[in-house]
């Protein structure tokens, strides 16, 4: 049963030194990927057959394998990383000294003194429109940060309430949605 202090939300987990290797797989395959196509500029105005043509006849077979093997890599990579970093849905409750985020696998107690800044982000679309996507990034002193959306955005008044009843945090509101130090994350 829920508080009244009690809030849906969805919390990005990041794992946190396989997300970074894997985020770093995957930029080098595209690299290598993007760089090897390069080898194709020559057939730029042909037909396809032409390009096929050339493909089979003049690209050496070492450039196939490592165009084979980063395209395939980067489809494997790309998939893994995503499952990696999925949203995860949970509950985050005010209390008087603490903010404690509980969902499946997931238990954060964030004592309020360890809170350096509050980013508060209901980003826009081009026409100034409200998105309804309500973003929180907590930066922790210890150079963390955990990212939660609230579910509802209906809930956005009552959420916010809850959250000023801090008064020693350091709030930072923004109508665009990114975060301030995607690194480190958690």
């Amino acid at each position: 049963m829920k508080e009244r202090n009690s809030f849906d939300v969805i919390i990005r987990r990041k794992i946190p030194y396989l997300t970074s290797f894997l985020f770093y797989l995957l930029t080098f395959f595209t690299i290598v990927f993007l760089v090897l196509g390069i080898v194709f500029l020559p057939t730029e105005h042909q037909s396809d057959e032409m390009k096929v043509a050339y493909f089979i006849l003049v690209v050496p077979n070492i450039i196939k394998v490592a165009l084979f093997i980063s395209g395939s890599g980067f489809l494997v990579l790309l998939i893994l990383y995503t499952i990696a970093r999925r949203y995860n849905p949970a509950i985050i409750t005010f209390q008087s000294e603490t903010i404690k985020i509980i969902g499946q696998k997931i238990n954060i107690e964030i004592p309020i003194n360890t809170i350096s800044k509050v980013y508060c982000m209901d980003s826009k679309n081009l026409e100034g429109e409200s998105r309804q996507k309500m973003t929180i990034y907590f930066e922790l002193k210890s150079i963390k940060e955990i990212r939660v959306r609230l579910k509802d955005y209906s809930q956005v008044d009552q959420f916010m309430e809850g959250l000023m009843q801090y008064e020693d945090l350091n709030f930072k509101f923004y109508d665009f949605d990114v975060s301030p130090n995607i690194e480190d994350e958690e």
